[in-house]
């Protein structure tokens, strides 16, 4: 198997914004979005930004609208922002 090679600022590109316990939502697109707590995040390579940047694991609220069929899910950095923010 080929060895592989990460840029030598991997994965120091771009700090991260979100940490563990953070309350986020999905940015809204509409009337209804989700939100939970971060419970992990990892540095992916994200093919529709041909670019590296942070992903986070989310625990479910379980009043947000996706938590009668999934209790986490994924989100791209860009696409969250905290509870703070949003009020």
């Amino acid at each position: 198997m080929p060895s592989v090679s990460l840029p030598e600022s991997f994965p120091f590109v771009n700090p991260r914004r979100f940490f563990y316990g953070d309350k986020l939502r999905w940015i809204p697109d509409g009337d209804k979005t989700d939100w939970g707590i971060a419970i992990g995040g990892y540095y992916s390579f994200a093919s529709h930004r041909c670019a590296w940047t942070w992903s986070y694991l989310i625990w479910l609220d379980s009043l947000s609208p996706s938590y009668a069929w999934t209790v986490a899910d994924t989100a791209w950095e860009d696409d969250l922002e905290r509870m703070e923010e949003a009020a």
